[in-house]
C-alpha cells in the first residue's frame, strides 16, 4: 500500500535494519524513483543520535565517488529523519555469496578495486567508513559496486567515536584488532575490513568461524590470518601474501591504503592458478529478464575504453562531438574490431582516446541486448571494449564473453558530458561519464 511522507509517495519496504527502514519511493519534486531511508522513530529524542546523523548526511552527502551511492537530500519531516538516496537495481554482496557462493577470483579483485575505490575517496576527505562489509557492499545487475552505509562514519580528524551508547559499531567478523580498544578508527582500519570481504569473496567464508563474541574478539586479536589457499585450494597460494599484510595485526603493517591493497591483489591475480573451482562452488545464475522495461544498472569502470585508429582524422563538431572527418561511423578498421561489429542497426564505432569524455549508459555480451540499448538510447554508439580498452580494467565477463559499451559521445568538455548525463539518468539510473584516456588509468567523472 502506498503512502504519503511529506513529498515522497512510499511505494514499498526494500529492507530493514536497527536504525529503520528504506523504502522505495517516488519523489513528487523531481519526478524520480529514490531509496528513502527513515529513522527509527525511537531516535527521535535522542539528541546525540541527531548530531550523528547530521554528520552522516553531510559527510556521505559531499563525496563525489561514483562507488559511493550519493544521497539527494536529507532532513526531518513531521518529525522523522530521512536521507534520500540513489535507488539501485541490485542486491548486496552477502546476499549474493549467501546465494551462490564464493566468486570468480577476477571477478573478486574487480570488486575489490571497486570497494577500494570508494574507500580512498572517503580517507581523503578525512572519513572512515568503519563497517566496511559485504552487507554494505550494493552490487548491479552488470557488476557495478557501491558501498553504502556510511552511517557510523567519522571525521577521522576528530578522534571521537560516533556512537550514542559507548558500545562499538560495526560487525565483529570484519572489525580490525585496534577497533576492539579505546583509540578512533583509521583508514588502516578499512584497510584491514575490506581485506576480510576480499577473503570472503575468493573462498565463500569469513576469515574466522567463530560462534561466541569472545572467541571473534580473540581470533582478530591473537590467530595468524587465514590462508585462502587452504581454504579454496584452486586459488593456490598467490593470495595468501595479499591477505596475511591486508589483516596485519599492526596498522603500520597494513597496505598505505584501500587501493594499494586492491593494486596487490590485481598482481596475485595475474599469478594465480587456472585451475577450476570445486565442485561445492555455486555458480550464479542469469539474472532473471523483466518483460517491462527497466531501470540500467551499468557496469562500471569495466565497461568503456577507446584506442586511437591509426590513420584516421576525427573533428569537433559544434555540438561537441568528435567524428571522422567524412562524417561517417567506421564500420571497418584493423584488427579485431573488425570482426567485433554485431552486425546490428549502428555500426561499432571506434571513439578516439583523447582524453575527451563519453556518458556510458549500458553493457553487454550479446548482439540482442546491444540492439536493445541502441533502440532505448536513440543516437547512441557502441564499442567493443577488448579492441579499445583505453583504461578499462576488464575486457571480458568471467566466462570470457567480450564486453561491449552502449555509450553517447564523445564530447570535447566535462560540462557538455554531464549535461547529457542528466537527460540518461532519466532511463539509466547508474549512467556515468568516462574520461577516455590515453594513459591507460580509468578516469569516471563525478558531475554534481
Amino acid at each position: 500500500m502506498e503512502w504519503q511522507f511529506g513529498p515522497y509517495v512510499v511505494q514499498g519496504l526494500i529492507a530493514r535494519g536497527g536504525m529503520g527502514e528504506i523504502h522505495r519511493a517516488h519523489d513528487s519534486r523531481h519526478q524520480r524513483t529514490v531509496a528513502l531511508k527513515l529513522i527509527a522513530e525511537r531516535h527521535a529524542e535522542d539528541a546525540e543520535f541527531r548530531r550523528r546523523f547530521q554528520r552522516e548526511a553531510q559527510a556521505t552527502a559531499r563525496l563525489r565517488d561514483p562507488h559511493v551511492i550519493p544521497i539527494h537530500s536529507y532532513g526531518e519531516i513531521d518529525g522523522r529523519l530521512y536521507l534520500d538516496m540513489r535507488l539501485v537495481d541490485g542486491t548486496d554482496l552477502a546476499t549474493h555469496l549467501a546465494s551462490y557462493g564464493p566468486l570468480d577470483p577476477d571477478r573478486a579483485v574487480g570488486l575489490l578495486e571497486q570497494v577500494a575505490h570508494a574507500l580512498d575517496a572517503a580517507h581523503a576527505d578525512g572519513l572512515v567508513h568503519r563497517d566496511v562489509k559485504p552487507s554494505n557492499v550494493l552490487v548491479g545487475r552488470t557488476g557495478f559496486a557501491y558501498l553504502v552505509d556510511f552511517g557510523i562514519a567519522y571525521a577521522a580528524s576528530t578522534g571521537t567515536a560516533a556512537t550514542s551508547t559507548g558500545v562499538t559499531v560495526g560487525t565483529l567478523a570484519y572489525m580490525a584488532p585496534e577497533r576492539f580498544g579505546e583509540g578512533p578508527a583509521e583508514p588502516s582500519s578499512d584497510v584491514y575490513s575490506l581485506t576480510c570481504l576480499f577473503y570472503e569473496c575468493l573462498t565463500g567464508r569469513k576469515p574466522f568461524q567463530r560462534e561466541a563474541t569472545v572467541a571473534m574478539i580473540s581470533a582478530h586479536l591473537n590467530d595468524d590470518p587465514p590462508r585462502p589457499g587452504t581454504t579454496a585450494p584452486h586459488l593456490g597460494s598467490a593470495f595468501d601474501a595479499v591477505i596475511a599484510r591486508g589483516m596485519a595485526k599492526d596498522p603500520a603493517h597494513r597496505f598505505g591504503s584501500a587501493g594499494e591493497l586492491a593494486d596487490e591483489a590485481r598482481a596475485a591475480l595475474h599469478a594465480a592458478p587456472t585451475a577450476p573451482r570445486t565442485a561445492t562452488a555455486r555458480q550464479p545464475a542469469e539474472p532473471p529478464r523483466r518483460k517491462s522495461r527497466r531501470r540500467l544498472v551499468i557496469a562500471g569502470l569495466a565497461a568503456l575504453g577507446a584506442v586511437l585508429v591509426a590513420g584516421a582524422a576525427w573533428t569537433l563538431t559544434p555540438s561537441g562531438r568528435w567524428q571522422p572527418t567524412d562524417d561517417r561511423r567506421i564500420t571497418a578498421v584493423p584488427g579485431a574490431l573488425v570482426d567485433a561489429d554485431l552486425g546490428v542497426s549502428v555500426p561499432v564505432s571506434t571513439p578516439v582516446c583523447n582524453d575527451s569524455y563519453a556518458v556510458v549508459v549500458g553493457a553487454a555480451f550479446e548482439a540482442s541486448t546491444v540492439q536493445r540499448l541502441l533502440d532505448e538510447f536513440p543516437g547512441s554508439d557502441y564499442l567493443h571494449v577488448p579492441s579499445t580498452p583505453c583504461g578499462a580494467t576488464a575486457k571480458t565477463s568471467t566466462s570470457g564473453k567480450a564486453i561491449y559499451s552502449v555509450y553517447f559521445g564523445p564530447f570535447a568538455d566535462e560540462a557538455s558530458a554531464c549535461e547529457r548525463l542528466d537527460a540518461a539518468r532519466e532511463q539509466a539510473d547508474d549512467a556515468y561519464v568516462k574520461q577516455l584516456s590515453s594513459t591507460g588509468t580509468p578516469a569516471v567523472i563525478a558531475c554534481d
